[in-house]
């Protein structure tokens, strides 16, 4: 019995190249920018307006996940105004009734896991303001970075990489959420 080398496989030419067939059903590679906040009102309002501009920022990011592609710049802007459930407790009580419509929502939107999730989170999600980001860079700034690492704990709802200003563009962003 003799022994034949294997062969290598060929392709038969109506089969597509993996990559070539992607960017056929999700559309050319978009690039991956970090998203720049400018707005400086971000995250202002009544605690219905926050919790609005949640809801919009979770239905957004759900059409962007089931299209498997990255936000437009105006899905960025929309999810930027989400700022957590640190604040808005109430959203989550169902012997409120100023809030049951808001209650009933959230129930339907959200998974079961989901939503203890994002219940659990109002104990401990703290939302941070651009005006305490930008002090903070403000002072980096001062003390002379300019490049480096900058680890961000706890991202939250983004407003650190966010608001990384001009002088420190160099600087590599390394970021953790527990809430992902």
């Amino acid at each position: 019995m003799t022994s034949q080398a294997p062969q290598a496989l060929e392709l038969e030419p109506e089969l597509e190249a993996p990559k070539v067939l992607e960017e056929k059903l999700n559309g050319p590679e978009q690039p991956r920018v970090n998203y720049r906040i400018t707005d400086d009102a971000l995250g202002t309002g009544g605690a219905k307006t926050k919790y609005a501009r949640n809801v919009e920022a979770i239905r957004t990011l759900r059409r962007i996940e089931e299209k498997g592609r990255l936000a437009t710049s105006e899905e960025q802007e929309i999810l930027a105004q989400y700022v957590g459930w640190g604040g808005l407790p109430q959203a989550f009580d169902e012997r409120n009734e100023a809030w049951s419509k808001e209650y009933a929502e959230l129930k339907g939107l959200l998974s079961d896991e989901e939503y203890a999730s994002a219940r659990a989170s109002t104990l401990n999600a703290h939302y941070t303001s651009p005006t305490v980001v930008k002090a903070i860079y403000g002072t980096l700034e001062r003390m002379g970075l300019a490049s480096g690492n900058i680890l961000e704990p706890a991202c939250g709802t983004g407003n650190f990489f966010g608001l990384v200003p001009e002088s420190m563009a160099g600087a590599k962003l390394y970021g953790v959420e527990l809430d992902g």
